[in-house]
């Protein structure tokens, strides 16, 4: 494709080339205006003869292949788009949780795990890792449920080190 395109430019380049040498040999009057228009026409015809040679079958699939490869990287943008935004929901629900825990005056670091199974990824599993008293793992753990609809059961205590 790029060698159609640098000889169709090396194609206009000659032949404005000829018709600059030759306007500039022809002398002055109705010569000169004829050979303007000559070489007004000239031109054209080199610009427009790859388009009046076209393959419209090579044109055809050239646009087909073009546009399954741009389906095929709009596919991986979608993909990446996805896992990046599964990244920010665990890392603000995480740093959420964690404030929240702060705020109650829990020590603890918190990771959270987002599923993917609708149209956004959402917080499905919690990790909360430290030393919790069983009265300060309820009290989060209702937080949690009531913050992020994430049931007991899929909220992990881990005490005696953090991440």
């Amino acid at each position: 494709m790029l060698d159609v395109i640098r000889q169709w430019l090396l194609g206009i380049s000659c032949a404005a080339l000829v018709i600059a040498m030759a306007e500039s040999l022809t002398p002055s009057g109705t010569i000169r205006k004829i050979g303007r228009l000559t070489g007004g026409l000239v031109l054209l015809i080199a610009m427009l003869g790859p388009l009046l040679s076209l393959d419209e079958g090579a044109l055809t699939q050239a646009l087909t292949e073009y546009k399954l490869s741009l389906d095929d990287y709009s596919q991986e943008l979608q993909q990446e788009d996805r896992e990046l935004m599964k990244g920010i929901i665990e890392e603000r629900s995480g740093a959420y949780i964690q404030d929240k825990a702060e705020s109650m005056g829990i020590d603890c670091q918190v990771a959270v795990e987002a599923g993917e199974e609708g149209d956004w990824p959402v917080p499905e599993y919690v990790t909360v890792f430290g030393t919790l008293t069983a009265e300060e793992q309820a009290k989060l753990a209702r937080e949690i449920e009531a913050d992020f609809a994430i049931p007991s059961e899929r909220q992990y205590y881990e005490s005696g080190g953090e991440e």
